[in-house]
């Protein structure tokens, strides 16, 4: 996390937050619903149901019936895809809807795939039963999948069996394979498909979206528009892909630092509020396109109201909260800390592989994000 700069005059603060510290949120996996049940209605449960009622299922008087979203949800459930769902612990809806924990994991504990309790398996590797992650791109008795056997004498490359450069290497989705070496690989895709997960046997995976007109360069960045710090604050937000797994979006917008005349809120704030398995990272730049105050992150604040201590006098500094026009002992000038930003959001450094899954990208000003 990056250090904040204080002086007499002002204060400036910078947050360039690695992974781990990112998200801001507190961790809930202790937190307890002590809620009664209600059915569907509103209506107090009478009695659980024995057996528990499976995903897509309410307990409505002892009975385990259709769950549908009308009339809102259970107490912590979600409508996911028409029906409620629990994301705390559905493996097909993890965290949020439509994030499913196979073939990396098998099982969802407070909103996180697991595989068999541990961690959920990386890119290329299958959570087995019984047996916890496998390589699925080269076991010949798992081969692209769990339980999925190669015939006798027959290798498993790249998730495929039979896929050897003395056989042929196989025919896949959208794409074409040739040697590469001893292996197979993907030597090309078809037009409008890229290759993300490397992984041969499901060919070119991922279907290339149509994207806005430039944000190639920081040059031909998608302008967002600007945010002013106002006493609501302002949002912007993207909507994005990376495919192929080499691609890069550029986004700016302008940051703009309403005149104050006694209290400043500036408040930049950019994160995600979706990064399916942290698989996307950005670069912020500042003014320019050459000047990086943050890289390879996936949380930016910088702003103006921070409150700290003077290190020589250790009296309390303010930043610009409050501040004034005119130089006052005590208080610090108000100053117009508007400028340019730059974003570049691509796959994060030392991911093996990805998916098809793009992100959302939220941009605040004047606030802090609440998502």
């Amino acid at each position: 996390m990056g250090g904040k700069v204080i002086s007499r005059l002002g204060a400036l603060g910078l947050c360039c937050a690695l992974a781990a510290c990112a998200t801001g949120q507190a961790d809930d996996t202790d937190a307890r619903d002590t809620t009664p049940p209600v059915d569907v209605d509103g209506e107090a449960v009478d009695g659980g149901c024995d057996p528990p009622c499976g995903a897509g299922e309410v307990c409505v008087r002892g009975r385990c019936m259709p769950a549908t979203c009308d009339g809102g949800c259970p107490t912590g459930q979600q409508c996911c895809g028409g029906v409620c769902v629990d994301v705390r612990t559905d493996p097909n809806n993890c965290g949020s809807c439509g994030v499913a924990c196979a073939p990396q994991g098998d099982s969802c504990f407070a909103g996180t795939c697991s595989c068999n309790g541990a961690a959920a398996c990386g890119a290329g590797y299958g959570c087995c039963e019984g047996l916890g992650c496998v390589d699925i791109t080269s076991n010949p008795e798992h081969c692209g999948a769990c339980g999925n056997a190669c015939d006798p004498g027959v290798e498993c490359l790249s998730g495929t069996c039979g896929g050897s450069c003395e056989t042929g290497c196989p025919d896949v989705p959208h794409g074409q394979t040739a040697c590469a070496g001893t292996t197979c690989a993907i030597s090309s895709c078809d037009d409008g498909w890229a290759d993300v997960d490397g992984v041969v046997g499901n060919g070119c995976e991922c279907e290339i979206p149509a994207e806005t007109e430039g944000g190639e360069t920081c040059e031909t960045a998608i302008d967002l528009g600007s945010v002013s710090d106002t006493s609501t604050g302002e949002t912007l937000t993207a909507i994005g892909a990376i495919i192929p797994a080499d691609d890069v979006d550029w986004y700016t917008f302008e940051a703009i630092d309403v005149p104050e005349t006694d209290c400043d809120n500036f408040f930049v704030d950019v994160r995600f509020t979706t990064n399916p398995a942290d698989q996307f990272a950005f670069e912020v730049y500042a003014g320019d396109c050459s000047t990086s105050i943050c890289a390879g992150d996936v949380l930016f604040t910088y702003y103006t109201d921070y409150n700290g201590l003077d290190e020589e006098t250790h009296t309390e500094i303010r930043g610009e909260c409050p501040c004034t026009t005119t130089n006052t002992a005590g208080l610090n000038m108000c100053h117009d800390s508007g400028k340019r930003f730059y974003v570049k959001v691509r796959r994060a450094s030392g991911t093996d592989g990805g998916t098809c899954e793009g992100y959302n990208l939220i941009i605040t000003n004047g606030v802090y994000s609440t998502s």
